[in-house]
């Protein structure tokens, strides 16, 4: 019952932030902010309507809502979550005047609105879901693809030795 909820209250924001997502692949392909840390993020946490739940709790930091009773750190991202917010408003905005004019044609003003809501919501993914869940540190996740990749190199060479034992063991 409470995850069809979620997924009620968390689907439209998802619908309009993949459209302004997609908007920002065509507008600004290049100035995307990055999202390399989400290889971080716990396997349960990847799912299709995380930005939406990123932005519903960017909305309850910004009225003053604490998350998970974490108080001090929903303090400290509080001004980004209202940051953020205002920026998704300047967003909206600027997508109505845009679909006012050519829509063939981005203004520079709307390029970095949308530069500057890519970089805060970036901003805001990485805090808020560090601090809803333990995220690898960038040493524990060299220290995880190092061990990947010694266990395929002992994969590979104990594979080598034993296609060798067949090959010198099989009949003549």
């Amino acid at each position: 019952m409470m995850n069809r909820f979620r997924k009620w209250l968390y689907k439209p924001k998802d619908n309009v932030l993949n459209i302004i997502n997609q908007i920002m692949d065509v507008c600004i392909p290049q100035d995307r902010a990055p999202r390399d840390f989400c290889v971080k993020f716990p396997e349960e946490i990847r799912h299709d309507n995380l930005a939406g739940q990123l932005w519903f709790g960017a909305e309850c930091l910004a009225a003053g809502s604490i998350i998970m009773n974490r108080e001090l750190e929903s303090m400290a991202m509080r001004p980004l979550a209202k940051e953020l917010t205002r920026s998704l408003e300047d967003v909206r905005g600027a997508l109505r005047d845009q679909a006012l004019r050519d829509l063939n044609t981005y203004t520079e003003k709307m390029r970095e609105v949308l530069r500057h809501f890519d970089v805060l919501f970036a901003e805001f993914e990485l805090s808020y879901v560090s601090a809803m869940v333990p995220v690898k540190s960038p040493r524990e996740y060299y220290v995880q693809q190092e061990v990947i990749v010694l266990f395929c190199e002992t994969v590979e060479r104990e594979g080598k030795n034993v296609l060798k034992f067949i090959g010198n063991h099989s009949g003549p």
